[in-house]
């Protein structure tokens, strides 16, 4: 783990570690169980870190049915649009594991930015490339058949690092709730696809013919 929770944050990096510092104890540090609400509708005004574990990012429509848009690990975060008030109607973020989290309330972010107005750019910045990250979810995600969109997600990632053999970016569970499915049936889809004769798996490790 990072010895400071707001090294972890990319929008932060910039800062000379004096600013950083001064930053890092305006963070609360809190341990989740595993299961536990870090975030719901009624607090959201909070930029979370996980400094270590794992949580989701999930909606819950009227009927109660989970829309899972993000999986964090450590070093992931979420919640910008939070510091600079949008208001959260039906967002959670849960811990999936006994998890450290970093939360950086709105009220002291907003002093930060009037101190160092050139990390608005860099927010922006970074939005822009979660916004495009969440568009290629949603794009896998009209995909009907779940093979499509594992193998669409595998050629995508390829093409993003360069290289058609690695290894998954994600667990297998994760990367199922990632595609809109279960486990189970990513691990059946996986066996389709190698039938096929399309990719070869070994484990999490993933070749692409």
């Amino acid at each position: 783990m990072a010895d400071l929770c707001v090294d972890l944050v990319p929008l932060f990096t910039a800062l000379p570690q004096d600013e950083k510092i001064k930053l890092e104890r305006l963070v609360q540090h809190q341990n989740y169980q595993k299961g536990e609400i870090v975030i719901d509708p009624t607090v959201s005004a909070n930029l979370v870190i996980v400094a270590h574990g794992s949580t989701k990012l999930y909606t819950l429509d009227e009927t109660g049915h989970e829309d899972v848009l993000q999986v964090l690990h450590t070093g992931d975060y979420v919640g910008e649009d939070w510091l600079f008030g949008q208001v959260n109607t039906h967002s959670y973020v849960e811990a999936t594991d006994n998890s450290e989290i970093c939360l950086l309330r709105r009220q002291d972010f907003l002093k930060l930015i009037h101190q160092q107005p050139e990390l608005s750019i860099r927010l922006l910045e970074l939005s822009m490339t979660k916004i495009s990250a969440m568009q290629k979810q949603i794009q896998l995600l009209t995909l009907p058949k779940v093979e499509e969109r594992l193998f669409k997600y595998l050629q995508m990632y390829a093409n993003e690092i360069g290289q058609n053999s690695f290894v998954l970016p994600l667990k297998l569970k994760d990367l199922a709730l990632y595609l809109g499915t279960t486990p189970e049936t990513f691990s059946r889809k996986c066996a389709l696809l190698e039938d096929q004769g399309r990719l070869s798996m070994i484990l999490r490790q993933i070749a692409l013919i």
